[in-house]
């Protein structure tokens, strides 16, 4: 009977070499995170190299065998993200999204995992994007898979959160409180509830955008 194969997205989380001239590579596809082995991949003319470079969006063939270990049988670029590259801070923040994906994965099994890291990568290769944006973006977006996720909806009564008051913010549960002098308007919290719903190169768009972020910066730090 003939191995199943399977065509699927991938990016690389890491690569390890194995032997004189195959490599273990680390995949996080729509499905999750699987293990490959690409062999022969070291060698000057092999086809698959080109389809499994980091900070890219790849197109694999995986063989799957009796053993957790599939086989990279072919692999080809489809998005490459070399912009990053450029910029040291880029650079450096992306190999951390990947390394907190990467744990993440193996504590918590979610389809989402895959879009946000494709998302940070977009991001970080747009320069247009403030590099601050996609981190705290990220931080977001991972603080829902922590339990730290913060209250957009309602106050610390159980209140829903209204448009004519100010709020200040309680750190510790990560919640608004209806505060008179409060240095949070309706305004902050849409931009917050934005920042959760949608993606950096749309947030970038709205008027003011830096505003807001430097005033809910210390909110989203606070999740880390």
């Amino acid at each position: 009977m003939n191995n199943a194969r399977k065509k699927t997205l991938a990016i690389v989380l890491r690569r390890t070499d194995f032997g004189e001239a195959d490599r273990i590579i680390n995949l996080l596809t729509p499905s999750g995170k699987v293990s490959a082995m690409a062999r022969g991949v070291r060698k000057p003319k092999s086809k698959l190299a080109g389809g499994i470079e980091f900070f890219a969006l790849n197109e694999v063939i995986l063989i799957e065998g009796k053993s957790e270990m599939r086989t990279l049988s072919s692999a080809r670029m489809r998005e490459f993200f070399g912009e990053i590259l450029k910029d040291f801070e880029r650079t450096e923040f992306a190999y951390q999204a990947i390394k907190t994906i990467s744990w993440l994965c193996e504590q918590i099994e979610s389809d989402d995992f895959f879009e946000i890291l494709l998302t940070v990568f977009r991001s970080l290769n747009n320069f247009a994007i403030d590099l601050n944006l996609t981190k705290k973006w990220f931080n977001l977006k991972i603080a829902e898979f922590s339990g730290d996720e913060i209250n957009l909806e309602s106050d610390k009564n159980g209140k829903p959160l209204q448009a004519d008051l100010n709020y200040s913010f309680d750190f510790y549960d990560r919640v608004f409180v209806e505060d008179i002098n409060g240095r949070f308007s309706a305004n902050d919290i849409k931009f917050l509830r934005l920042m959760v719903s949608s993606e950096p190169k749309i947030i970038s768009k709205i008027k003011g955008c830096d505003i807001f972020l430097n005033k809910v910066t210390d909110i989203i730090q606070s999740l880390q």
